[in-house]
């Protein structure tokens, strides 16, 4: 992707601007700070030109984001600086990403592109641990819109991850990472009363519950997750204490007890850590550690 893409940032200016660009590419951005001064910068480079694109605001924390688009980012800009809404009202500095031309002549200028664009960012940043304070709507695409969306998906993915604003990109269809605060609603309504909810452990109905969604290996085949047991984790599997939460693909718990089937020579609870690889198949989910494999189909609480 570096090769067909390729990327360029500037240094900041002496207004608080960071200019970037794909070289290979069509996205050109502006990093301003909260200033009606970069923003009037910004404008006088645009002439009285209306420009359309994504915009990205974010808050003193850095770790949430108002993910939003407009016709006239100049006009929207504005009025997030003199009127925020109250749910991001303590934003200090923005993002604006487009192709760098007027709305004439700007594929952004087609009102489904850019909400497509704002949804699939919303979800990209939720994944990448951002509280996003927006919600954005999917929208129906022609032929021609679905293919230009496709391949600003794919830059804009590129894009981010260069600017260091995310590190992982959304999972294939169907193994994408259910992320905690849906995760926790999907397992109340299934019956589990939750007596303690942490960032990767839990209590559920009295039994703890280790939260690990994994990690793809290798990185070619999606559908293969590395699961690392270690310390307080590897533990509780050598005295099949618990269960493991493995937040995708309708979700599995499945017993620590059922996970020493495959991991049998206690030995290996010597080591530092212990890697078991969840396989998602079209008719099983399987539970693998080196040779030894259980199905564990049967623990998915989602069919």
């Amino acid at each position: 992707m570096e090769d067909k893409f390729g990327y360029h940032q500037d240094i900041k200016n002496g207004d608080g601007i960071i200019r970037a660009r794909t070289i290979g590419g069509h996205l050109r951005s502006w990093e301003i700070p909260r200033t009606m001064n970069a923003l009037e910068v910004i404008k006088k480079e645009w002439g009285n030109l209306e420009y359309p694109g994504i915009y990205i605001l974010f808050d003193s924390s850095g770790k949430k984001v108002y993910i939003g688009e407009a016709k006239d980012i100049y006009s929207r800009l504005k009025t997030h600086l003199t009127s925020p809404e109250d749910k991001i009202k303590n934003w200090d500095r923005a993002i604006i990403i487009n192709d760098g031309r007027s709305a004439t002549q700007s594929d952004f200028n087609d009102t489904v592109i850019r909400k497509s664009l704002e949804l699939h960012l919303i979800s990209l940043f939720k994944a990448n641990r951002y509280t996003v304070v927006a919600q954005g709507e999917p929208q129906k695409h022609n032929p021609q819109q679905k293919s230009l969306f496709q391949a600003l998906k794919e830059e804009f993915n590129f894009f981010l991850m260069k600017k260091n604003l995310i590190t992982k990109l959304i999972d294939k269809p169907g193994q994408e990472e259910i992320l905690r605060d849906e995760l926790k609603k999907i397992l109340e309504k299934k019956g589990y009363k939750i007596e303690s909810w942490k960032a990767d452990e839990a209590v559920l109905n009295s039994e703890k519950a280790y939260i690990r969604p994994g990690s793809p290996k290798p990185k070619n085949n999606p559908k293969h997750w590395q699961i690392t047991f270690r310390d307080v984790f590897k533990d509780s599997l050598q005295k099949g204490e618990g269960c493991l939460l493995v937040p995708r693909d309708g979700i599995l718990l499945i017993p620590l007890k059922e996970v020493q089937k495959v991991v049998t020579d206690s030995s290996k609870y010597k080591q530092n850590t212990i890697d078991v690889y969840v396989n998602f198949k079209e008719e099983a989910i399987e539970l693998t550690y080196t040779t030894n494999m259980v199905d564990v189909t049967q623990f998915r609480l989602i069919k």
